[in-house]
């Protein structure tokens, strides 16, 4: 027979929770990211004459984004179940990990970065 501690157990259910609220983050963020790609291109086609090399530039960054959102939020569904498997466990370890968050916001930068220089040298060159 195992013996509950109270502690324990609200540590664990705080931990559930916060499993939670951070799967629903990442959705809202992945979301997002999906909007923003289908906005991008929507945008872009209503301005640029189709093939236009900004056209072209536009499309790749919508599906980039698309792509990225999809992929953050399939990361934090496995991550969440992995959390989720550990409190299941009966005894709770700790373990670093990566920060998805960071990572995401990385490769958002990469994109926007990328789109500023190629649109720096299409602009002034």
């Amino acid at each position: 027979m195992v013996d509950l501690n109270p502690q324990d157990e609200l540590a664990r259910e705080r931990n559930h929770l916060a499993a939670d609220r951070t799967l629903l983050s990442f959705l809202r963020s992945s979301l997002t990211l999906v909007s923003l790609g289908v906005g991008v291109d929507q945008m872009v086609r209503a301005i640029a004459p189709a093939g236009h090399p900004v056209d072209v530039w536009a499309h790749g960054v919508s599906l980039a984004l698309i792509a990225l959102g999809v992929v953050n939020l399939g990361l934090a569904t496995q991550d969440y179940r992995r959390e989720m498997g550990r409190l299941r466990a009966p005894v709770y370890r700790y373990s670093p990990r990566w920060s998805l968050a960071a990572s995401t916001s990385l490769v958002v930068l990469a994109i926007g970065g990328g789109t500023l220089v190629w649109l720096g040298v299409k602009l002034w060159w």
